[in-house]
C-alpha cells in the first residue's frame, strides 16, 4: 500500500463516517409494540420523537419514549413504545 492509497482510503472513511453522522434520525428498529431511533446530537431528541411518533401512528398508536441510550458523543438511541 502506498501513501496515496492510504491517503484516499482515509479520506474515503471520513467522508462515509461524516455522511453517517449527519444523516438525521433512522428507524432502526420497529415491533408491533415499541420502535427504536437513532439519532445523533445535532439532530437532538425531537427529531427523534416526530419519527417514532409517525411509525406508531402508522398503526394507529401514539409513541411514548420508554429510554434513550447514549453510545460517545455522536451515537444515540431513543427507545418508544406504540401505545
Amino acid at each position: 500500500m502506498d501513501l496515496t492509497t492510504g491517503g484516499l482510503r482515509a479520506a474515503t472513511v471520513t467522508m462515509v463516517l461524516a455522511a453517517a453522522a449527519c444523516s438525521g434520525p433512522a428507524l432502526v428498529e420497529s415491533s408491533a409494540n415499541a420502535v427504536t431511533i437513532r439519532y445523533d446530537a445535532a439532530d437532538g431528541i425531537d427529531e427523534a420523537t416526530q419519527l417514532a411518533r409517525k411509525a406508531c401512528a402508522a398503526r394507529h398508536q401514539t409513541a411514548r419514549l420508554r429510554t434513550t441510550s447514549n453510545f460517545g458523543l455522536i451515537e444515540r438511541y431513543a427507545h418508544f413504545d406504540c401505545v
